[in-house]
């Protein structure tokens, strides 16, 4: 207990000395009078009893009258509390106990008081019946209800909660009803209409014999909260309907550009075949002239295909489809390689190519075919635009990478053509197009290129002096599908076999002699069927195994030897075709032809697949002109034909007399091409039959693995990636014989 400051008054003075020492004896201090008194301890006998009291009660000083009975009936209003003579000894003492008690109760009470006053979150107390006995100030602050009004009435007749069912309450009522502690959200209605969102505790009060006596409800408005992530919800509705938007534009994009690569390359398939065609016919009977005429056309249609591409470049970048090919490359060939190519038309043109490359140049990992295409662009400009001037070439090294520059004496730029030199389908000027020709999409695809690569391309200009474009490169790429660098293996003794399995002869035919030369014993094989009984027969040391073969085509091929325990441990390098590496794709079909179709190629196709004589190649095409210029031909080269103008047509006439060959294209209205593969596939009778597949499509993932499926190594097919597929086999066979 703390020490208190006490006044005695009394006439007796025994008395006023027996209290003054209890007092000081338990600590206290005895004062005569002035301010901060915590007690008066009065005698009811004093004269000025009146005038002390009424101080005292000024002053805020507790008042403790005592003295005999008769004394304390008629008593002023100021005392605070009574006791009558004789005093047991040590009760003031006591009564000062009790008082320093109550005063720290009632100022804890006070501070609660005040707590609950200052909050900001609605304090309720009801009583069981949940009529409310009292509220805080925040009640009226958040629901507009005065105090004086919410006392003596239940929640319900002052807000409407009409965002809640009827049972949402009743269930409150029971959870209550069983003493629990009730959690939860409930919204109100204020008295100005808003909605307020309150997060809500409501708990019973139990007295000693644990009975509820009361309710205690605590509400915190989190209708700021609520709002927001309302706001955040539709938000994000909002952008996932916007990514889905985006997706589906993506899609449609992709799909635009699947059928303009069909729509723009079939009529160019007619142009450039037929004018082909048309000049071996005009120089077999001795027409010069038209032979000139015709090759004038069928230029103008390449170089039409040439702007065709680029623009499907350009489009195929920007929705995100364009693909990097990384591999590992000699700097100073592949600057060499790009010069051999151009020089030409330097020597054409009149112009003097100067060529400076810097020391220990070594090599860098990107993508090739893009670098190439890049510095053919930019040194094709210089050239264009260049008129019996200098063009020179530089490319060096150093910490930051690889900095090719092509500098010029042409024409140059104003900086106003600078700025939008890189915008697609721009030119410098409005009459270089007149002039020069072209597009104005080379220098936009080249800098996406670049910049796909990690790289950027710059350009210094002046007018009437010349240009500088520098291109800068990281000596590593590290994005796209990495191309395996070629590995190098000595002759290898003749007993060691190599079995062929590809239904083209002139294939056939190459390996044989590029494996023959290092040393292979070659068997050769058109079938899948075959293939697997001399695979089980010879038990080769590796197959090579095309994809795309009639009947059984590579995949059953390759499912089959692996399922076979006297087959699959014989490694297999699956290969096919590719018309350049972002135009083609690898077809699960026999083969895969991208108009404009070149008779000579498309003969070794055929060749490949089909025999001279009475059952027929089937062509389907949609386009009237494509099916006439394959059907011509196909019966020059000696072959029945039979057309389909779609693929409900062409299934129709596979059923009535089974072809030999089916030359097919992808995009067609209604049964479309994949759609006639699927249902050849599911045929007994027409799973066998080969099928060449003739599209200007530019196929999607989607696509591409419904009509090939996925392996483990695939090695594409062509003039340009025959020595890959040879080094490949080389090393499988040097792997089979350490395993051997």
């Amino acid at each position: 207990m703390r020490s208190m400051r006490v006044l005695v008054s009394s006439p007796d003075a025994a008395l006023t000395r027996t209290l003054t020492e209890e007092i000081q004896a338990a600590g206290h201090a005895l004062v005569s009078a002035g301010e901060g008194l915590d007690l008066v301890v009065l005698d009811a006998r004093s004269e000025d009893l009146e005038a002390v009291a009424a101080r005292a009660a000024r002053q805020g000083t507790h008042v403790l009258l005592f003295g005999p009975v008769e004394r304390l009936v008629d008593l002023p209003e100021q005392v605070d509390e009574i006791a009558a003579l004789p005093l047991q000894p040590g009760e003031i003492v006591a009564r000062l106990a009790l008082l320093d008690r109550r005063r720290r109760r009632t100022t804890r009470e006070k501070l609660l008081v005040t707590a609950v006053e200052a909050a900001g979150d609605v304090i309720e107390i009801a009583d069981t019946d949940a009529v409310l006995e009292y509220v805080n100030d925040a009640y009226e602050r958040l629901l507009g209800v005065p105090r004086r009004e919410a006392i003596g009435k239940t929640p319900g007749e002052l807000v409407r909660s009409d965002a809640h069912p009827p049972e949402f309450f009743r269930a409150i009522d029971r959870a209550l009803a069983r003493g629990e502690v009730w959690h939860g959200t409930i919204v109100s209605r204020a008295r100005d209409g808003r909605q307020v969102h309150f997060e809500t505790t409501i708990s019973p009060v139990f007295d000693g014999d644990g009975n509820i006596t009361h309710h205690v409800g605590v509400k915190r408005d989190v209708t700021d909260r609520v709002l927001a992530d309302q706001e955040l919800r539709r938000a994000n509705e909002e952008l996932a309907r916007a990514r889905d938007a985006a997706l589906s534009a993506s899609r449609a994009k992709s799909r635009f550009l699947a059928n303009m690569s069909h729509e723009l390359r079939t009529p160019l398939n007619a142009i450039i075949g037929y004018s082909e065609m048309l000049a071996e016919e005009a120089e077999e009977n001795g027409d010069a002239s038209f032979v000139k005429d015709l090759e004038r056309i069928r230029g103008a249609g390449k170089h039409l295909l040439g702007l065709i591409n680029d623009i499907l470049d350009l489009s195929k970048i920007e929705a995100g489809k364009m693909q990097l090919f990384v591999e590992p490359f000699d700097i100073e060939q592949a600057a060499r390689a790009v010069v051999d190519t151009v020089q030409p038309l330097f020597t054409e043109s009149g112009n003097t190519l100067e060529v400076f490359l810097g020391p220990e140049l070594g090599a860098m990992k990107a993508d090739l075919t893009k670098v190439r295409q890049t510095l053919l662009n930019l040194l094709g400009n210089a050239n264009k635009f260049t008129n019996g001037g200098r063009v020179t070439l530089r490319v060096g090294r150093d910490e930051q990478g690889v900095l090719f520059e092509v500098e010029d004496t042409g024409i140059g730029m104003s900086p106003e053509q600078v700025a939008r030199l890189f915008e697609p389908f721009t030119q410098a000027d409005a009459s270089t197009t007149r002039r020069f020709g072209g597009t104005g999409l080379g220098l936009a695809i080249s800098k996406r290129f670049c910049e796909m690569m990690g790289g950027d391309i710059t350009v210094e200009s002046e007018l009437g002096k010349g240009s500088i474009f520098r291109v800068r490169l990281p000596r590593r790429v590290g994005k796209g599908k990495l191309v395996r660098r070629r590995s190098s293996h000595g002759p290898i003794d003749a007993r060691y076999l190599v079995l062929v399995v590809d239904d083209d002869p002139a294939v056939h035919d190459l390996l044989v002699r590029a494996l023959g030369k290092r040393g292979y014993r070659v068997e050769c094989v058109s079938r899948g069927a075959e293939a697997i009984d001399l695979a089980r027969s010879l038990h080769p040391h590796v197959v090579v195994l095309d994809v795309m073969m009639p009947g059984m085509d590579g995949w059953a091929v390759l499912k089959a030897l692996k399922a076979d325990p006297k087959t699959q441990d014989i490694p297999v390098v699956m290969h096919t075709i590719v018309h350049q590496q972002d135009v083609g794709y690898a077809l699960g079909a026999v083969d895969y032809v991208v108009k404009p179709v070149e008779p000579t190629r498309l003969g070794k196709v055929i060749a490949g697949h089909a025999e001279q004589g009475d059952a027929p190649v089937l062509v389907v095409d949609d386009d009237a002109d494509s099916r006439e210029l394959l059907r011509r031909n196909l019966e020059a080269a000696g072959y029945r034909v039979r057309a389909a103008e779609d693929g409900r047509a062409a299934i129709d006439a596979m059923e009535e007399l089974l072809p030999q060959l089916v030359l097919l294209d992808l995009m067609m209205p209604g049964v479309d091409g994949f759609a006639v593969l699927e249902h050849m596939r599911q045929s007994p009778r027409l799973k066998s039959v080969p099928v060449v597949v003739v599209t200007a499509k530019a196929l999607t993932e989607e696509e591409r693995r419904f009509l090939t499926g996925a392996t483990q190594r695939v090695v594409q097919k062509g003039a340009l990636d025959m020595e890959a597929l040879l080094e490949v086999v080389t090393g499988r066979v040097h792997s089979a014989i350490q395993g051997r």
